[in-house]
């Protein structure tokens, strides 16, 4: 039969409290505290962890809104930049255009002004051409009749600007107080001994004093004369007379292309 001693049994368990509390105070206690420790730091950890994703996804989502603000201000420049260049380049084409007709209606005048003046010195020189042809043959076929009748028209109007023209009569009266009343005269074919003798008698009853003749013959007066007294001139020649009549061809000429034009 087994023979239990309680004492020995008392006595074990109280060793096994003693040794299970001295664990606990020595091992356990401490290894409870860290692992508490550990497990607080690890809760810390979460949080901060937590804190820190929230933090992150607001910080995502303040990026994304920040790039959809920021598209959206690219995406209305790019909108306002386009209508910009397309009112500059309508700008553009129409300055352009504008310019482009400036310099064709430049063009089409100066052609205008151009072709005119062409025209217009075709016709003059056409019209010089034909009064030479015809200065030609009339000097080359000028009968004495037409210089004489030239002369005696000098004469002629000489007297007659003493009876209408008083005032410029003694004008050139005046302009003869401090010369030598010399009579220069050139003439296209010699005059007569009554010519000169007329002529000197016209201009000295002009100049109101007696006058010298300096007659000298001058072939490309064609018919008749020209006579200077101080700064007194006239001229009464066949070419005096055929440029005038130049002049009348030229201007009639002209007036009759405008009338063309305008029609």
């Amino acid at each position: 039969m087994l023979d239990i001693n309680f004492t020995t049994i008392i006595f074990q368990f109280i060793n096994f409290i003693v040794l299970a509390a001295t664990l606990y105070f020595l091992m356990f206690k401490k290894i409870i505290s860290g692992v508490q420790q550990r497990k607080e730091e690890l809760e810390e950890i979460e949080k901060a962890t937590i804190r820190n994703f929230e933090e992150s996804e607001k910080a995502k989502t303040d990026l994304q809104k920040q790039i959809e603000n920021a598209q959206t201000k690219i995406d209305g420049r790019i909108a306002q930049a386009k209508s910009e260049l397309e009112v500059s380049r309508y700008q553009i084409i129409d300055t352009t255009k504008i310019e482009a007709e400036k310099i064709i209606k430049q063009a089409i005048e100066s052609s205008e002004f151009e072709q005119k003046l062409s025209i217009d010195n075709f016709h003059d020189e056409l019209t010089t051409s034909i009064m030479e042809i015809v200065k030609q043959i009339l000097f080359k076929h000028s009968p004495d009749v037409i210089h004489n009748s030239l002369v005696q028209q000098t004469n002629e109007r000489i007297w007659e600007l003493g009876k209408k023209e008083m005032d410029r009569v003694e004008t050139i009266r005046r302009s003869l107080i401090d010369r030598e009343p010399a009579l220069s005269v050139e003439t296209a074919f010699p005059l007569s001994k009554e010519q000169q003798a007329n002529i000197v008698r016209t201009f000295s009853a002009l100049a109101d004093k007696n006058v010298k003749i300096d007659a000298v013959l001058k072939k490309d007066l064609g018919s008749g004369v020209r006579i200077r007294l101080g700064d007194f001139i006239i001229n009464n020649s066949l070419d005096a007379l055929l440029d005038e009549i130049e002049k009348e061809a030229s201007l009639e000429v002209n007036n009759l292309i405008e009338k063309h034009n305008v029609k």
